[in-house]
């Protein structure tokens, strides 16, 4: 059991990230009702982005950390099903596309808020269709109308979208930053919160694996005396809170590539006869050439779409069925003393809720 003087210790470290989030909130609403075309938003608004990216990254991979080593094979109470003998990779996974897509956003946003030649190299990897020959001088010169001598400085997103009002479209989209992405990065903020306090709370019990060991005790302090399961709710506010920032409006794999991905493929088959007949005029193998790169990314991202959304469902699922699992074996182990507690603490995951 923790020592006596663990609750409030704690619990004023909940007090601490409650108010963090009190007083973040409202500013961060202030920031992205700010006006992506003038000279103070258009500096602040990816840089808020850019940070929320950032923060998101963070907190799932320090909520998705194991705080101690794998323990004894023998202390493990349900090895039958594949989430629970893969747990460790599953959670390595997670956390490793989590940084490559928020890496990646925060990337495309800063080059497209201001681009330099460091960025570039990445940027022509990330976004789709060529970019300028020269980086523009600042974050407003992306957004504001190009000048009649100079049409060729526009960078066009897709092969297919001639118009310039695409590329301005998409640079403000990606560096104006969502209230659902700010959302969904303070959600995994709170759950990275939320899981790093039950780490402290457990400490040497805490393990990613379901173990009682023989030294095992019933700890009620901290989160858990709040709800039985908190570092599964942590769980759950991380894995939706990153897959909000990941597909939000705004977000870099949303409005670079699975939306013009979407729309491609179901305009394909009425295209397909036009395209064939067009590669016998004059530069058709060149932009065939470019739709072929365009649509390899388009598809690259819907498969990771589909093999992330599959993930954190199956993820959820199996943490879902672990809360009776456990409940039962600790129930079993503990006794009376379970019993008062359960009695005390009836919420699992979350207060009033469930």
């Amino acid at each position: 059991m923790p020592p006596t003087d663990a609750l409030p210790r704690q619990t004023r470290g909940l007090r601490r990230h409650r108010r963090a989030l009190a007083f973040g909130a409202p500013f961060a609403v202030m920031l992205a009702s700010l006006d992506p075309t003038g000279p103070l938003g258009s500096v602040l608004l990816p840089l808020l982005k850019i940070a929320a990216l950032l923060a998101t990254g963070y907190a799932v991979h320090r909520a998705l950390s194991p705080p101690n080593p794998p323990p004894a094979p023998k202390t493990c109470i349900d090895n039958r099903t594949l989430f629970e003998r893969a747990i460790r990779h599953v959670t390595f996974c997670s956390k490793m596309l989590t940084w490559t897509i928020v890496l990646c956003d925060a990337l495309a946003t800063l080059h497209l808020a201001a681009p330099t030649p460091l960025t570039r190299p990445a940027a022509a990897l990330l976004l789709p269709g060529p970019l300028p020959s020269h980086p523009s001088p600042s974050p407003l010169a992306l957004l504001s109308p190009p000048a009649a001598s100079s049409p060729s400085s526009i960078p066009l997103p897709l092969p297919s979208s001639p118009s310039p009002h695409a590329t301005l479209a998409l640079a403000r989209t990606l560096t104006t930053p969502h209230p659902f992405l700010l959302l969904g990065a303070a959600l995994a903020i709170a759950g990275g919160a939320l899981r790093l306090a039950c780490f402290r709370a457990l400490g040497a019990l805490f393990t990613f694996e379901l173990t009682i060991s023989p030294a095992h005790t019933l700890v009620t302090a901290g989160p858990y005396a709040y709800v039985r399961h908190p570092s599964y709710a942590g769980v759950y506010a991380v894995l939706l809170g990153a897959s909000a920032v990941m597909f939000a409006p705004g977000a870099w794999l949303r409005e670079a590539w699975l939306v013009p991905g979407a729309r491609a493929g179901v305009g394909w088959v009425a295209r397909e006869i036009g395209v064939r007949a067009a590669l016998h005029g004059s530069g058709g193998e060149g932009a065939a050439q470019s739709g072929v790169g365009a649509g390899a990314g388009a598809v690259l991202a819907w498969v990771f779409a589909v093999f992330w959304t599959t993930k954190v469902v199956y993820a959820l699922r199996s943490t879902n069925r672990r809360v009776g699992t456990e409940d039962a074996h600790l129930r079993r182990v503990f006794g009376a003393q379970w019993e008062e507690w359960a009695g005390r603490v009836r919420w699992k995951l979350v207060p009033w809720v469930f």
